[in-house]
């Protein structure tokens, strides 16, 4: 067989991009262990610990409240038809996911500080659910329409199912994975999210201050709790990411 010159550039771009992105992933591991006695000595720190509190009880919350909105609002956007049906999933699910969450803490800081809620672990709830809850939703959403499509619903309302029996007996167990893979992305995304939380819930130790904005606020003048924390939030969420794909791609694992 003769070379196909075209083949072997695809494949030159796609190794350079894969280095890429794996040497941007993992070279923090790298880089903490050259500063393992320094990075070490400070995995322990109350301001570290008080940030992985924050930041793992706000995600999980945000998490349990994304899943908790997503059940009905996924059913209402599959089963109900009215016009401006797609502009309103794009504003719900698209705009959160691209909208400047720097811009959006400054809307809520603005909307809701003068009700004192700015800087407090309320905000840091709002502040994380409308950029990380998308993802739980659009998940849900996906898989409804899935099981619309297969009129398992319509035979289930011919036997009499109202809409608790429906949920209860159709939707939720077939949907069950890809609520925990939603509830796992979003999660993820929750302990990620640094620009609208520092805006609008700010950063006090033990309060407000999560992991990003930790890694942010130490990232030059105390490099070492920023390595300590950066590593332990991108630990926890290379987890919940490939509990996220054991659970959506049937536990197959690296498939």
């Amino acid at each position: 067989m003769p070379k196909d010159n075209f083949e072997l550039i695809i494949y030159a771009l796609s190794f350079i991009f894969i280095a890429y992105m794996l040497v941007s992933l993992f070279y923090l591991y790298v880089a903490v262990g050259e500063s393992l006695g320094q990075v070490a000595g400070v995995l322990l720190d109350t301001r570290v610990l008080g940030a992985l509190t924050i930041s793992a009880s706000s995600a999980f919350i945000v998490g349990g409240l994304a899943v908790a909105v997503s059940v009905p609002v996924a059913y209402f956007m599959t089963f109900k038809q009215f016009k401006g049906k797609e502009t309103l999933e794009i504003l719900l699910v698209d705009m959160p996911q691209t909208f400047p969450p720097v811009t959006e803490g400054l809307v809520y800081l603005l909307m809701l500080g003068r009700f004192g809620l700015a800087y407090t672990f309320a905000a840091v709830i709002i502040a994380k659910f409308y950029v990380a809850a998308p993802f739980t939703l659009s998940f849900l959403t996906r898989r409804y329409r899935e099981i619309a499509g297969t009129g398992y619903d319509v035979v289930a309302r011919s036997l009499g199912a109202d809409t608790k029996h429906l949920l209860n007996w159709v939707i939720l167990p077939l949907s069950a994975r890809d609520l925990l893979a939603g509830f796992s992305l979003t999660w993820a995304r929750a302990m990620g999210e640094l620009a609208a939380t520092l805006i609008f819930a700010g950063a006090v130790p033990w309060r407000t201050e999560i992991i990003p904005t930790l890694v942010y606020l130490t990232s030059k003048d105390a490099p070492a709790i920023a390595m300590a924390a950066s590593v332990i939030a991108e630990t926890l969420s290379i987890g919940a990411l490939l509990s996220f794909r054991w659970i959506a791609g049937g536990r197959k694992w690296l498939t």
